[in-house]
């Protein structure tokens, strides 16, 4: 029964994570705000939502303009790299929770709050890192200087269905359900012991999917780069949050709960942007490239990380100029690396990778990930790799050599042909120091996995591609035997593109 309702979770989310294939986060966040917007006026044409279509969608259009506008303004003129999404992000985002524009002076204040929220992205900032949901400051400033209070109109019945669909892909997509869980929890358990809800089950009903609290948690508590990517860190600050958000003793609005937030994660695991320069470009299979940059003074990650890499371009596509890549160099070597496929009909993110030159300029950001070894060295480990899911092992395997860790480690690499095997000279490195390293051009099934690896059931499994792939061998190892407990999965949305 318990390994039936594990192999349904685990569909579920496969199914998510198809969803969420080829699209980046931000534009994920972007495509799910404006289907909320969409949904709110045609609410509105039927008298569900407090406003009128016209009045929704010409202040929307208003605001969102203003933070493009803003946010290109002061993106060229700091010479600072800007997100193509974010500003159409943060416009959507004020569009459903300030009250809509309907004269002159509205205009004016909406504009003006518009405005302090791109700006903060800019101003408030340390080591090139901006402090505040940008969104919770606008909301801040039109209320606390222009005493025009958000009225949260987002929270209501008719939203609610789309706020709950469209938030399980983001929480997928972010990593954040633990994150939305303990703030929930935090808001309910505040709910039924502290205004005596729980015994009305409809007043407690009515006041989840009536309150601006679900599109507070899914969409501003678990923005990115204003929330921490550490689980301990994550679990504190939604507490802080949640205890602030509800507590009426605290007499917080929604936006200062999420900027005491925001501040706490700055003191506790501040999110730094750096700024890195690019070394060279290295072929290390058939359309598999490897980009090296230089390591920023004092930068220090465990291999498996991952960082958030964005380019400046103009031109962008539907995948914007942010992707979030795993670091393929080992904490042991001088400089940052990633590597990616690169198609014949590549993104624009990945045109302009192609055509970086000796000393351009990235930013990197955002380092976090949990896909790491275990700190037990006597923990037998095995990696599955899919194609270009071979890159956080290429990190743990070079640090292992140069540490000269007798960890009992495999690696079973899988491709479609000899061709794309990336990393070859290392791994026979790898060979000659003790680690056994199994290239496979067939399917990983699992007769084929009980082969290369007799002791799986006492083995750690790492398991990192396409997330067909790691979906495939989650299923081949569940029906083998292996407990969940022992699958740690890393996959890669939209990789090839």
């Amino acid at each position: 029964m318990l390994k039936q309702l594990d192999l349904t979770v685990r569909k579920f989310i496969r199914l998510l994570d198809h969803i969420n294939d080829h699209v980046t986060s931000y534009r994920l966040v972007l495509y799910f705000l404006l289907t909320i917007l969409g949904w709110a006026i045609i609410g509105s044409l039927f008298q569900q939502v407090p406003y009128t279509a016209g009045e929704i969608v010409i202040s929307a259009a208003w605001v969102i303009a203003v933070c493009w506008l803003a946010n290109l303004g002061l993106s060229r003129f700091l010479d600072i790299p800007a997100n193509r999404e974010s500003d159409l992000i943060t416009g959507l985002i004020l569009s459903l929770i300030l009250t809509p524009a309907a004269h002159g002076g509205s205009y004016t204040v909406v504009a003006l709050a518009a405005i302090a929220a791109m700006a903060s992205k800019y101003v408030i900032t340390l080591q090139k890192s901006h402090i505040f949901n940008p969104a919770a400051v606008g909301a801040f400033i039109a209320g606390e200087v222009f005493h025009k209070y958000p009225a949260w109109w987002v929270g209501t019945k008719f939203i609610t269905p789309v706020l709950v669909i469209g938030g399980l892909l983001v929480l997928r997509k972010m990593n954040r359900f633990i994150m939305f869980g303990v703030f929930g929890a935090t808001f309910l358990l505040y709910l039924i012991y502290g205004t005596n809800s729980g015994s009305n089950h409809h007043l407690l009903w009515s006041e989840i999917i009536s309150t601006q609290v679900l599109f507070f948690g899914l969409i501003m508590l678990t923005e990115p780069v204003t929330s921490p990517a550490r689980f301990n860190i994550g679990v504190l600050y939604a507490l802080v949050v949640g205890i602030l958000y509800t507590d009426s003793r605290f007499q917080f609005t929604p936006e200062e709960a999420l900027l005491a937030g925001n501040l706490l994660t700055f003191l506790l695991a501040r999110n730094r942007r750096y700024q890195v320069k690019f070394i060279k470009r290295i072929e290390e299979a058939e359309n598999i490239y490897s980009y090296l940059f230089t390591k920023p003074p004092g930068f220090k990650f465990r291999a498996g990380q991952y960082l958030e890499w964005t380019v400046a371009h103009s031109k962008s596509d539907r995948r914007g100029n942010r992707r979030y890549l795993t670091i393929a160099s080992s904490p042991s070597e001088p400089g940052l690396m990633f590597t990616i496929k690169q198609p014949p009909r590549a993104s624009a993110f990945k045109q302009m990778l192609s055509q970086l030159k000796p000393g351009d300029k990235l930013l990197a950001s955002r380092l976090a990930g949990s896909f790491v070894l275990p700190n037990n060295p006597a923990q037998k480990v095995a990696m599955l790799a899919g194609g270009v899911g071979i890159t956080p092992f290429r990190s743990m395997i070079k640090l292992a050599i140069d540490n000269k860790d007798k960890r009992d480690m495999i690696l079973v690499y899988t491709a479609s042909n000899q061709d794309e095997f990336a990393y070859r000279d290392l791994f026979e490195k790898a060979r000659a120091a003790g680690i056994a390293v199994h290239l496979v051009e067939e399917r990983l099934d699992a007769k084929l996995i009980t082969k290369l690896l007799p002791d799986f059931k006492d083995r750690r499994f790492y398991i990192s591609g396409p997330y067909q792939f790691v979906g495939a061998m989650q299923n081949e190892l569940i029906n083998l035997g292996a407990a969940s407990t022992q699958l740690v999965t890393d996959f890669f949305p939209g990789y090839g593109s």
